[in-house]
């Protein structure tokens, strides 16, 4: 090969190598942290919301309001959580956003009805989605290999498909803005709180949960865990 070929060889060359080192961009959540004194009337507003975003940048009912049921100090708390492409795409629309008139003006309207709290930034790593307005078991965990508790989360399905709740969606999310003391979030979701319930009841306390629970301790620790529902209209 002269100099000339491999001159003209080497941008594909980088691409190829650029495109080893540069995994495909993963789906990022974004969980914003809301108080209100009326969750009902939030909840009417975010319908406006989602008709703006939609209108301006093409998602499909973004913005989806959950409060915390059985959650310990997040009880009742109120959550606006958003699913993108990726992080970029979720900087990309704010920038979008910015200054526009009508959006602004939406803005003054929420702004006597709700403060916004804290802002976490999470990207998928095992995804099997959300039912709309149903229900979840959220797990924030400490993870130390997060390759191995992908494996132990496959055990973990083969348990609920055997107890009966092949309907239970299990996510993986890596905390990655925002995080204070944990590393991932483990999303369990059902259609309803009930049947929530009854997954919760048949699983707790099995000796297959129990060994389980002992292996998964090697590389993970319990941060906290609750329940919460889906209340967007």
């Amino acid at each position: 090969m002269n100099v000339r070929t491999r001159l003209l060889a080497l941008p594909a060359l980088l691409a190829m190598t650029v495109g080893s080192l540069f995994a495909e961009a993963q789906p990022a959540m974004v969980v914003q942290v809301v108080t209100t004194e009326n969750v009902d009337a939030y909840a009417t507003k975010l319908v406006k919301a989602n008709e703006l975003v939609k209108a301006k940048a093409g998602y499909e009912k973004l913005r989806h309001l959950w409060v915390g049921d059985l959650a310990g100090e997040n009880t009742q708390n109120v959550y606006v959580v958003s699913v993108y492409p990726s992080a970029a795409a979720a900087n990309a629309l704010q920038e979008k956003l910015k200054g526009d008139a009508e959006v602004d003006a939406f803005l003054a309207e929420l702004k006597p009805l709700r403060q916004l709290g804290p802002a976490y930034l999470y990207k998928g790593v095992r995804l099997e989605g959300v039912y709309d307005g149903g229900a979840v078991f959220n797990t924030s965990i400490n993870c130390t290999d997060e390759a191995a508790y992908v494996k132990a989360l496959d055990g973990l399905r083969k348990i609920f498909d055997t107890a009966g709740f092949k309907d239970a969606h299990m996510s993986l999310w890596r905390e990655a803005a925002g995080r204070t003391t944990a590393t991932h979030l483990v999303v369990i979701s059902l259609p309803t709180q009930t049947r929530l319930g009854e997954l919760l009841d048949a699983i707790n306390d099995t000796p297959m949960m129990r060994e389980w629970n002992a292996a998964a301790a090697k590389i993970r620790t319990t941060v906290r865990n609750g329940s919460y529902h889906e209340i967007t209209k």
